[in-house]
């Protein structure tokens, strides 16, 4: 929240020892954005803020960072002392980012029509701040906060929706033009450009995105005046073709756009073409130094590679240990008697050893089921394994008619660590409901259960996707430059009770 709004309401003897804790604790800009509202809030301490003011604006009018220094008009704002420069020779007005106010006029002449909003100075990309884009450098020198709707022609019909967008005003040290400008998902790289058949679309050209704006916010340096509310239209359409500063002439998607400021009576004031192309959040963290979230971006995608790399090591690891062997079939008759009944004789060579055993039974009658106990014995008749089959066929009736299950057939993997022979044996179990049948049984060695595996990959795609969103997700917070804009404190609108008054 903006410092006035905490401070408007406070009981007047700790207004200003709260203000000097927000200073010291490196607020220097957003305390000097307060100080005309606690003006105006604060009448008795009129000459204590406009020492404050003083102070920190030569403070901050030391710090202004600029491309050149003695080509850069430093100055101070007339209204709230902040530190300001005019970098563009050619720029007309300057927009005080503390304030709000014309900051280039005269006191005596000052134009106090502030903006109701005012930017945070102490957001992640600001007024001043440098970016690095194509091996230039540029610099933010002001900022432009639009909204409105936008109208495009969408599988036969027109759509229309709302947006926002920021564009922030970009010099290089040869004073060139350029506009950076963030629509809250994407970044984008805007130039003016004269085609070779300027012409102005109409607002029915199914090709283009028409959009009509208004101006939210503005602070900064400007090559006009901007007044709150004006309108611009804009028609932008996306086109492929060679950009020449593109190193190569390399052939890439970009758009073009017919930007139109209106006059009050809406009639065309100006009309200028932009050329825009996409920039990555990589380039975008790259441009604005943000070293550390580039690491992270890394570390990230190292990770995925890992979990990629893994998935045919996964593969390769089941191939190895899915080679199999001999397979071994045996079929014995069961009944309601049979105990100790040997189905097959395995010999095993080496230890540790998986095989793969499987167990079917004949047609079992409706409503029946039959146990089967199974075991393996060493050459001493020691049990080493056991293990309960179970086999069935249910019917019934229910609300979408006959049903019929049945469980015939049973898969499973043993690993026997010792080399030897061994004898698999079965039983029935007595409680058994179907009195016998035929029963078969299968071995083969060299396999191992698949299941794992699957899970294993499946798993490892997840988590591919899952570093892919979080990478989405840290490098767009992180490359954006959307203006985040506070609601100034209206003097008029005071609170209906201050803090002593609540309190009694």
């Amino acid at each position: 929240m903006q410092i006035s709004k905490r401070l408007v309401g406070m009981h007047p003897d700790k207004v200003l020892s709260a203000l000097e804790e927000h200073i010291k604790a490196g607020h220097e800009k957003s305390s000097l954005q307060a100080i005309p509202d606690l003006q105006l809030q604060y009448p008795q301490f009129h000459n204590e803020l406009e020492q404050t003011k003083a102070r920190i604006s030569a403070k901050l009018a030391d710090g202004v960072r600029v491309i050149n220094r003695d080509a850069a008009e430093i100055f101070r704002c007339v209204n709230c002392g902040g530190g300001l420069s005019r970098q563009n020779p050619e720029s007309k007005t300057v927009i005080c980012q503390y304030c709000g106010c014309n900051a280039e006029h005269p006191a005596q002449h000052i134009h106090l029509e502030r903006w109701n909003q005012a930017i945070d100075l102490e957001s992640n990309f600001t007024i001043g701040d440098f970016f690095a884009f194509e091996k230039q450098r540029w610099q933010a020198i002001g900022v432009q906060v639009f909204s409105g709707r936008v109208k495009e022609y969408d599988e036969g019909e027109w759509v229309t929706s709302f947006s926002r967008y920021s564009s922030w005003w970009m010099l290089n040290e040869r004073r060139e033009l350029a506009w950076l400008v963030d629509d809250g998902t994407k970044r984008y790289w805007a130039d003016k450009y004269i085609p070779q058949n300027p012409s102005l679309p109409s607002t029915s050209d199914k090709r283009f995105e028409h959009g009509h704006w208004q101006l939210e916010f503005a602070a900064g340096e400007f090559s006009y005046q901007p007044k709150p509310g004006e309108a611009h239209l804009s028609s932008e359409k996306s086109v492929r073709e060679t950009m020449p500063v593109r190193p190569g002439g390399s052939s890439y998607s970009y758009y073009v756009s017919a930007e139109t400021r209106l006059t009050d009576d809406g009639k065309p004031k100006e009309i200028e073409f932009i050329r825009s192309r996409p920039v990555s959040n990589t380039d975008m963290l790259v441009g604005l130094g943000k070293g550390e979230e580039t690491l992270d971006l890394k570390r990230w995608k190292h990770t995925i590679a890992a979990l990629a790399a893994a998935l045919p090591v996964l593969l390769g690891v089941h191939l190895y240990l899915n080679q199999g062997g001999e397979v071994s079939n045996n079929a014995v008759d069961l009944t309601l008697n049979s105990t100790d009944v040997p189905v097959q004789s395995i010999t095993v060579d080496k230890p540790g050893i998986t095989y793969q055993m499987s167990s079917a039974v004949g047609s079992l009658p409706v409503n029946t089921w039959l146990g089967v106990n199974f075991w393996l014995e060493d050459a001493d008749g020691e049990a080493v394994y056991a293990k309960y089959l179970e086999f069935w066929r249910e019917t019934g009736v229910d609300s979408d008619g006959r049903w019929d299950e049945s469980k015939r057939g049973i898969t499973w993997h043993a690993r026997i660590d010792e080399a030897g022979t061994y004898n698999a044996l079965v039983s029935v179990d007595p409680e058994s409901t179907q009195p016998g049948g035929s029963f078969r049984f299968r071995t083969e060695p060299n396999r191992t259960a698949i299941t794992p595996f699957i899970f294993a990959g499946v798993f490892s795609v997840f988590l591919i996707f899952l570093c892919r969103s979080k990478i989405a997700a840290i490098s767009s917070v992180a490359a954006s430059i959307a203006v985040k804009l506070k609601h100034r404190f209206d003097p008029e609108k005071k609170p209906k009770h201050s803090v002593r008054e609540q309190a009694l």
